[in-house]
């Protein structure tokens, strides 16, 4: 009887990782308590009534919810590994792809290292606060909001070619752009979906256009509205083929098929990513989805 009640006193003051070790630990001793009763059965035990039979009876029932809860604790630590690393791509590809924006000539200001920065947020990742509600009712609500402490000052014209003649962007282009993108800095998203629907508008043949529609679609898909940022990332593809944007979303199309539980759809893309991409972030990122798919069962 004390054992018991020093144990369940531990369990109400442990912390999560010492529950783990409790449980662990039980699993380690509960099979060998069980074998000890058994072993004793046959000198401590009267045979009154049956009552053997039942101890035997319950030492196996014991036994089987320890191998529930072993199995429980191993599912569980394959979950949080998944979402650990499914996490750390998602920060590792914002890293990226702000990398990219520096490599294509655009400056980056505010972000003199971003990899540390990135697996900071890794091991850190705060709570998304909701917004409100976006005045412009042909504009779907952001729910939440990113971290994104940069600003972009520049943008090169988009590579590849297109149905669209992207030219050099006016001073107003260049203004609307960047209140669009300092609103997203600033984490007021509902602010910056507007705005970047504004920019889209009024400035459709802009070369700014690819990446405004790229960054709309990424606030619905950071703050996982899923539904309307695969949306918009498809309407990337159709209006700007052979952006500079294509690729990352033709990725994010993957991962939003993903999180809508839609495997089908979610390895086509992420393979198409692969196999247009090879040795790159992008085709890393795809595969590691698509072993994420793989060990789930999902084909």
């Amino acid at each position: 009887m004390k054992i018991a009640g020093s144990a369940t006193g531990a369990r109400r003051s442990s912390t999560p990782h010492a529950d783990m070790a409790g449980l662990a630990n039980h699993r380690m001793f509960l099979p060998g308590m069980a074998a000890l009763i058994l072993a004793a059965m046959p000198l401590s035990v009267p045979a009154q009534d049956g009552g053997d039979a039942m101890l035997v009876v319950r030492v196996q029932e014991l036994l089987e919810e320890i191998r529930e809860l072993r199995g429980m604790v191993e599912s569980q630590a394959r979950e949080i590994e998944n979402l650990r690393r499914r996490q750390r791509d998602q920060y590792l590809d914002l890293d990226q792809r702000l990398q990219q924006l520096g490599r294509d000539g655009t400056a980056v200001i505010g972000l003199p290292d971003a990899q540390p920065e990135a697996r900071e947020m890794v091991d850190s990742v705060r709570p998304i606060a909701p917004v409100a509600e976006m005045p412009r009712a042909d504009v779907p609500e952001v729910r939440a909001p990113i971290e994104a402490d940069f600003e972009v000052t520049t943008l090169p014209a988009p590579a590849g070619s297109g149905p669209r003649d992207l030219g050099t962007p006016s001073a107003e282009e260049q203004a609307a752009y960047d209140r669009a993108f300092r609103a997203l800095r600033e984490t007021r998203y509902a602010d910056a979906a507007e705005l970047f629907a504004s920019f889209l508008d009024q400035f459709p043949d802009s070369v700014y256009a690819p990446n405004a529609q790229y960054w709309l679609a990424e606030t619905y898909y950071v703050t996982r509205d899923f539904n309307t940022a695969l949306g918009l990332f498809n309407q990337l593809l159709d209006r700007y083929p052979g952006s500079n944007k294509e690729g990352d979303a033709l990725l994010k199309i993957g991962f939003s098929h993903f999180e809508l539980r839609q495997w089908s759809e979610a390895r086509a893309a992420l393979e198409q990513v692969r196999a247009q991409h090879p040795n790159t972030t992008l085709a890393r990122l795809a595969e590691g989805r698509l072993r994420d798919m793989r060990l789930a069962g999902h084909f």
